[in-house]
């Protein structure tokens, strides 16, 4: 046979890919049959209608085809200014004068991740992620030609295990002299977990003392930053933010959870540099990254977004929007966890955000055996299962747990 796809691009998505997993779903609730979806990490409200934030919609309505001339690489201006102004609220102007900031608009966050692994890791070295991860995170490693080592994310406790990251990074700059670490938080996908304001003042701590080994770059994956749970007060990775590290800090910020615009692809990479130099070497390198692979972001989607956020007067009903999501998050969270202590079913410490992963055997097996009952879940790796509570209804929780105890509990 002949083969026409070259060899460095003969690579497939895994087997528990959750685009894929999802498909799967949809395929079998369109063929008449009661599914339950804990696959996909999109939000739905109780009605299985997919959840949107009314502001957001409405702009993009209005505004959608206002400008649909080429925008710059990075993006426009006016989407910036919304951006910082959303993400780091009262912090920015701390941010701002403590560093250089560089700011890309991306096609999502899985954009910036991308772009962060063209740019920050040399080819054939690696990119360091935790042993519990977004599965996508090793696929774009591989397309960037790069590979990956990992740090055990959590303490046999239940802490953010810093020692383990400190130990990972410390191989990787006596390797090869730098090191770009992916650290998700809050509500890490897939566990939930959210980091501590002390965990944050010791992972800090261990960051700046790391980088004077070597070059050090972290990506602060902070897709779910607005499910944060309000009950833990503020979002403590800002407020470090505004201290002067010796490391560099590379922020994504993806549109998909936030805004509930999954299909728009719209987010940022927002990089804390230490000088104009070192910020004039990234804006070069993003643009030939951005121009070499999809030219220009979305235009007229950043332009609607900037819209709304620029709108003093939209900004407490976008927040109030925001918190609704959050709380029927919560009640579902609190309804699952409670469920799956009663009967004994072992899951990574959860806080906050759209999954809770399970802590299983054979979870490939298990996935399979769910899925012959129509419930699609998604096996991490031979331990891990993770659900999607951004998809399931109070009823679906309550019958999901029922057959998890079966199949884990009863049939183990």
């Amino acid at each position: 046979m002949k083969e026409y796809v070259s060899k460095r691009s003969r690579s497939q998505t895994s087997p528990n890919d959750i685009i894929r997993i999802a498909g799967m779903a949809k395929a079998d609730k369109d063929s008449g049959n009661e599914v339950i979806n804990a696959s996909i990490g999109a939000f739905l409200d109780e009605e299985k209608k997919l959840g949107t934030i009314r502001i957001i919609n409405e702009t993009l309505k209005e505004h959608i085809t206002d400008n649909l001339a080429y925008p710059s690489s990075l993006g426009n201006r006016e989407y910036q200014e919304a951006v910082m102004d959303f993400v780091f609220a009262e912090k920015r102007k701390t941010i701002e004068e403590n560093n250089q900031v560089f700011f890309g608009a991306t096609l999502g966050g899985t954009g910036a991740i991308s772009i962060c692994f063209n740019l920050f890791v040399e080819e054939n070295r690696r990119v360091i992620l935790p042993n519990v991860m977004w599965t996508n995170y090793t696929l774009i490693a591989s397309k960037a030609h790069i590979g990956y080592r990992t740090y055990t994310l959590l303490t046999e406790d239940g802490h953010f295990n810093i020692q383990s990251l400190k130990e990972t990074i410390e191989e990787e700059i006596a390797d090869c002299g730098r090191a770009l670490v992916v650290i998700n938080d809050p509500c890490q996908n897939p566990t939930g977990y959210c980091l501590e304001k002390a965990e944050y003042d010791s992972l800090f701590q261990m960051l700046n003392e790391e980088s004077r080994k070597g070059y050090l770059s972290v990506i602060f994956d902070i897709a779910y930053f607005s499910f944060y749970p309000p009950s833990k007060g503020e979002f403590p990775l800002f407020g470090k933010l505004c201290e002067n590290n010796t490391f560099l800090p590379l922020v994504v910020f993806s549109c998909s959870k936030v805004f509930s615009m999954y299909g728009l692809r719209c987010g940022a990479l927002i990089a804390l540099c230490p000088d104009e130099t070192n910020r004039k070497e990234i804006h070069e390198a993003f643009l030939a990254q951005a121009r070499g692979v999809y030219s220009v972001p979305v235009g007229s989607v950043l332009y609607a977004v900037s819209f709304a956020l620029n709108d003093p007067s939209k900004k407490d009903e976008l927040a109030e929007e925001i918190k609704e999501t959050s709380s029927l998050l919560e009640k579902r969270s609190s309804v699952m966890i409670s469920l799956l202590d009663q009967v004994q079913i072992r899951h990574y410490p959860y806080v906050g955000g759209f999954f809770i992963t399970l802590i299983t055997k054979n979870a490939f097996s298990l996935f399979e055996r769910l899925k012959k009952k129509h419930i699609y879940t998604v096996p991490m790796d031979d331990n891990h299962l993770r659900l999607a509570l951004s998809g399931l209804s109070i009823p679906d929780v309550n019958a999901l747990v029922q057959e998890l105890k079966k199949e884990i509990i009863e049939n183990d």
